[in-house]
């Protein structure tokens, strides 16, 4: 899913803290304008009807001279304004239709309850916002001045502003969240940096440290404490990478000793058929452990700095045709037809016995899991700044729940097989591809087969020359 990333869950919570903090200030500001341009109309008209009153208290027995007064005063016609002083029900005076026909002054309704002094009252009717109050004359009459103005310019800014902000708070949600995302992206580049540096570590290189430049403090943190576990990681398997190649040193002496004694006895001796066949079978296993022993001095050396050393540019394409002259003999005795490579000369920079070694465990395993009558086709050539060979065969295959182990150390797919390897042999091909910063990969489908693909980076361009010279010496670049 695509919120599994921090950076996306970050952001989503960003965008949805600003979506509700952009909702609520859409909402405070709206009620607001609406709630002061209520307020502000309530106070124009409280100022105006005092002021009305103060023109009118000695007019109210002489209408024409108050209408009169009115007009001339406040012309309410003009300014789409409304006015009405009343005693109770009977109308002493009422503005006339304003120009811009908004609302008809005769059909604003009377307040009722405004015979009496009451506080001053504020509704909404129709296109107009109406305000009454009442005052007491000298006589003791009550007058009710009611004042109004129409409402829908203050409604048409209401909608403008209420419109402006549904469309200018996306735009700037949207634009706060970009900025957000590429300031979380920026602020997390320590932490990318960090995993590329650990998805390329390897214990081929294992000095390799997280970076720490220009992280925030807890992820500096973060990384000081996984740079000190890999320390002790590397410690530890540097130990124990020393004693597997200590002890298999110690082991290849005395083995070699009991190996030669068992075949001088075997050689020499001739006892009863039950001692023969315990000689024959003890030497049998002692030269399977004589294997093991050569196996585990490979890696040993491969994971050392020896592993490491400078490289001579290797002809992938000729050794490849080499190799499958060598071990042809083998799959002609199983029927199977082994495929040569075709192509021009494909130079990387390696050690060309390991890089032997490697094609020699791939083509002998493909031969030995192919049935009869097989086919085994070993493929080289370039790809982007890399040299392949892939062998592939139309054998049993490996079952998917295998593929990611076929690399590891003793382990074997098939050890019902009765086959005498240790299961070193791929652990051997990947460490030798690693010390070459190169890799190797597995396709298989039971049942149909298995193509096992090397990668090695090739040669520089410096040594071209080098690799038409391996070309025309071994004769081979035509193949």
């Amino acid at each position: 899913m695509i919120l599994r990333s921090i950076t996306s869950r970050l952001v989503f919570l960003y965008c949805l803290l600003l979506v509700l903090l952009g909702g609520a200030f859409l909402a405070f500001t709206v009620l607001s304008f609406n709630y002061y341009t209520r307020e502000t109309l309530t106070n124009v008209f409280a100022a105006r009807t005092e002021e009305v009153w103060h023109n009118v208290e000695g007019l109210l027995d002489r209408p024409r001279v108050m209408a009169d007064t009115i007009e001339r005063r406040f012309g309410p016609e003009t300014q789409d304004r409304f006015f009405r002083v009343r005693a109770g029900r009977h109308l002493l005076y009422v503005s006339g239709n304003p120009v811009s026909g908004d609302f008809e002054p005769a059909a604003v309704p009377m307040t009722a309850g405004a015979e009496t002094l009451t506080r001053p009252r504020v509704k909404r009717d129709g296109n107009i916002l109406l305000y009454s109050r009442s005052f007491r004359a000298s006589d003791g009459r009550i007058i009710t001045v009611d004042a109004g103005q129409s409402y829908l310019f203050a409604e048409t800014l209401q909608s403008r502003l209420a419109g402006s902000l549904f469309v200018g708070l996306p735009i700037l949600l949207l634009a706060a969240a970009l900025a957000g995302y590429f300031l979380m992206r920026q602020a997390l580049t320590p932490v990318e940096a960090m995993i590329n540096a650990a998805e390329n570590y390897t214990f081929n290189d294992p000095h390799n440290r997280l970076p720490l430049v220009g992280a925030e403090p807890r992820i500096e943190a973060l990384g000081l404490a996984l740079n000190r576990m890999l320390d002790r990681l590397d410690s530890a398997y540097s130990h124990v990478s020393r004693f597997s190649a200590d002890a298999a040193h110690e082991l290849r002496t005395p083995m070699t000793i009991i190996r030669g004694e068992l075949e001088l006895v075997a050689a020499n001796a001739r006892a009863s058929e039950d001692v023969d066949h315990a000689v024959a079978n003890a030497l049998e296993e002692m030269t399977r452990l004589s294997g093991i022993v050569d196996s585990l001095i490979t890696l040993s050396r491969m994971e050392s700095l020896w592993g490491k050393r400078s490289h001579a540019p290797v002809d992938l394409m000729a050794l490849a045709a080499e190799t499958i002259d060598q071990i042809n003999l083998l799959a002609e005795e199983k029927n199977i037809t082994l495929a040569r490579p075709a192509g021009a000369a494909v130079v990387v920079a390696g050690d060309r016995e390991r890089l032997k070694q490697v094609l020699v465990n791939l083509i002998d395993n493909a031969i030995k899991y192919t049935a009869n009558g097989g086919r085994v086709t070993v493929d080289v050539g370039t790809e982007g700044e890399n040299g392949f060979v892939s062998v592939q065969d139309n054998g049993i295959g490996i079952d998917p729940d295998h593929q990611d182990k076929v690399f590891d150390r003793f382990y074997r797919v098939t050890p019902d097989r009765g086959e005498h390897g240790a299961g070193l042999g791929l652990a051997i091909v990947k460490s030798i591809c690693q010390a070459h910063g190169g890799t190797v990969s597995l396709r298989s489908v039971p049942q149909f087969g298995s193509c096992f693909r090397v990668e090695i980076p090739l040669q520089p361009a410096e040594s071209k020359m080098a690799a038409a010279d391996i070309a025309a010496a071994t004769g081979l670049s035509g193949l």
